[in-house]
């Protein structure tokens, strides 16, 4: 096992909104945050570059932070509760209450800030130390926590974990650039449409979801079990983690490739020209899966998430605070994926999904809460193509004032199955793929990747 660079506390502390913060004592789940109950947490990871030597982190950065993450929960109060499940109720709850606050660590490590924040291969563990543990426990699980690590005058890092339960990837970028916002600027308040929206009652659920998921959550290790404790995958040794690029170019070049042989088709429909970035990215990661993967029988099977709020009926606003995420599934043949038409087979399948996805935003809603609870049982078993992320959050817009993030990474998303999606800071750049393989499998993936390109 390699020896990592060592990390040294140097505070935990408890980051409370100020006393005056009016807010609810308590905000049920809906069926959309239950599904997540006992899912691992999703962890983030900024990295900044100290602009000059003269600012100081512990005199200057820290202090900044802290204030401005207490003025900050203001407005996001939940984030600063607890998940409890209390007794007398068919459906846990975040419970605020006053003094609950965010536990936030700060320390220093001794590791290389350029290699950890750069594209290359790194070891999934090196990322570990910078960012937080949840605490939860069977009757109590924290909703985040955060830890602002120093390197050798190099920059710093914020390391931010969060229960999947209370919020999605939209709801935690917007508490992320609310933060950044107002440590630039302590008097600026959210504009009513950045505010967070706790109002319940635009999620509607006239089929009882939210009881009938809490019940199987029950019944997993039951009967009537209210565990809080989280389903934690075990992170195998030896993972490398590696950012891809996808440029304008890239995306351009896949396009024009993809709809000059649709129309070399005596059957081309004119309306299967439309096609988005996100379906030409996902269905070349496909591909490249099952190339990687050679001559196997059977399925790829590829699944994403996606944003409800615009696909419900009626819609939720987009500043709706908690999760709202509804999911799709695409089966492609591998025979066909290495065929030489395989993109746009995967493309038009992805493409279909989307818009099944407008239409019929709940369809299946019945069994997502089984479905998931399967999953948390062994996370090793799911090997179906997933993401984490998406390259419309803007997460490297995250400016705290100190200038924008050199790197975002998704430290939780370290399976072989699962890529995580960002924006990046360079304009020439549509996505982020964040890639995790073993030492083996992701060198021969990325040349995959790279050369795929070259004979289009």
């Amino acid at each position: 096992m390699a020896n990592f660079p060592s990390l040294k506390l140097i505070d935990v502390c408890k980051v409370s909104p100020p006393p005056t913060a009016a807010a609810p004592s308590s905000l049920p789940l809906t069926f959309f945050d239950l599904i997540w109950l006992r899912f691992h947490p999703i962890q983030r990871l900024f990295f900044y570059e100290f602009s000059s030597n003269e600012i100081s982190f512990h005199d200057v950065i820290v202090p900044k932070l802290k204030s401005t993450l207490s003025l900050t929960l203001r407005h996001y109060f939940p984030l600063a509760g607890n998940l409890v499940w209390p007794s007398q109720s068919d459906i846990p709850v975040v419970e605020f209450v006053e003094g609950d606050g965010v536990s936030m660590t700060v320390a220093e490590f001794d590791g290389d800030f350029y290699h950890l924040s750069g594209n290359g291969f790194r070891e999934v563990l090196e990322f570990h130390p910078l960012v937080p543990e949840l605490p939860v426990s069977h009757d109590r699980a924290a909703v985040i926590a955060i830890q602002v690590t120093k390197f050798q005058n190099k920059g710093f890092s914020i390391g931010i974990t969060n229960h999947h339960a209370i919020i999605d990837g939209r709801s935690s970028t917007s508490f992320i650039k609310s933060w950044a916002q107002i440590c630039m600027e302590e008097s600026s308040i959210p504009t009513p449409k950045e505010m967070p929206l706790y109002d319940r009652s635009v999620i509607n659920d006239p089929k009882d979801l939210a009881k009938l998921y809490a019940k199987v959550w029950q019944d997993l290790e039951g009967p009537n079990n209210k565990s809080l404790n989280l389903k934690i995958p075990e992170t195998k040794h030896g993972l490398i983690r590696s950012t891809l690029e996808f440029t304008h170019q890239n995306i351009q070049k896949l396009k024009e490739w993809i709809l000059n042989e649709k129309i070399k088709n005596e059957n081309f429909d004119s309306s299967s020209c439309r096609i988005s970035s996100f379906a030409i990215a996902t269905a070349y990661l496909c591909i490249c899966t099952a190339k990687l993967e050679g001559l196997k029988e059977g399925k790829l099977w590829f699944g994403f998430a996606a944003d409800g709020r615009t696909r419900l009926k009626p819609q939720v606003p987009l500043n709706y605070f908690g999760n709202c995420l509804v999911g799709a599934v695409v089966c492609l043949e591998r025979f066909e994926l290495l065929s030489e038409n395989g993109i746009i087979l995967a493309c038009d399948e992805i493409s279909k999904a989307i818009r099944n996805l407008d239409d019929g935003a709940l369809n299946g809603c019945e069994n997502w809460g089984s479905q998931m609870s399967q999953l948390t049982t062994n996370y090793s078993k799911v090997q179906v193509i997933s993401l984490s992320g998406s390259p419309r959050f803007g997460v490297y817009n995250a400016d705290f004032g100190f200038g924008k993030p050199k790197k975002v990474e998704i430290v939780s998303a370290e399976s072989p199955y699962v890529f995580s999606l960002t924006d990046s800071r360079n304009s020439d750049v549509v996505m982020e793929i964040g890639v995790v393989k073993e030492r083996d499998e992701i060198e021969a993936f990325v040349d995959i990747f790279n050369q795929g390109f070259e004979f289009i």
